[in-house]
């Protein structure tokens, strides 16, 4: 029982804190304070509880309405908020890249409780190996993939001046890709993969041109300590 248990906290939590030191190593030219970073883990983490609070309570019965509307956008509205709440006028947020490095943390917190349940539930069914290996390369990054969205609209509304309704636009594009991967998810459990891989496919190479044009505005990035 207890190496179960051990299994289950290490297929949990470890995809997560990979797919942080991931996310950390983009921020190549100031990295965060590891305790800012931490923070937004952390905070991304309690914010589970509330979203799934939410999301008893706006079940209408429909297991489609729930993956594709309502969680969606109970999930991303929250972490959303805590980032502005806590992050966004942050003296550490000072630079572009900031904004998806902060995002991508909240969401990942966020991802590895979430990952926990399921993987714990997979164990009546004995397949915790399974959904711990889809959820680590499929649903763990789709979060953070989600987040970089809004995270990459916080960054050029505050530091390139854009009007505000970017924000919105963001976290409405966040919304609709997580929509999107969850439609595919249940179309790919009917027998199609191609769809998620499309979704997925898109997330990342969203991921990376944002990644890349906010490195370019890094204050840092000529300083001639730093590496190229």
């Amino acid at each position: 029982m207890l190496k179960t248990a051990l299994e289950i906290l290490i297929l949990s939590v470890l995809p997560g804190l990979l797919w942080i030191i991931f996310i950390y190593r983009r921020d190549r030219y100031e990295p965060e304070p590891k305790s800012m970073i931490l923070r937004a883990f952390i905070l991304g983490a309690f914010c589970v509880f509330p979203a799934l609070l939410l999301e008893w309570l706006l079940d209408f019965g429909s297991d489609f309405s729930m993956a594709v509307l309502t969680a969606p956008i109970i999930e991303e509205v929250l972490k959303f908020l805590i980032f502005m709440i806590f992050f966004y006028h942050h003296r550490d947020f000072d630079e572009p890249l900031d904004g998806i490095i902060y995002a991508c943390t909240i969401a990942l917190g966020f991802a590895t409780v979430e990952n926990f349940f399921y993987v714990f539930s997979a164990l009546e069914y004995d397949r915790i190996y399974q959904v711990a290996g889809l959820r680590a390369f499929l649903s763990i990054p789709g979060h953070f993939l989600f987040s970089a969205l809004w995270g990459y609209a916080a960054a050029v509304t505050k530091f390139k001046m854009r009007r505000p309704v970017r924000l919105g636009a963001g976290l409405l594009a966040a919304i609709v890709l997580h929509a999107a991967f969850n439609l595919t998810a249940i179309a790919s459990a009917l027998g199609s993969g191609l769809f998620i891989a499309i979704i997925s496919l898109y997330g990342w190479t969203l991921f990376s041109k944002r990644i890349h044009d906010l490195q370019k505005d890094s204050k840092d990035r000529n300083r001639d300590d730093l590496p190229d």
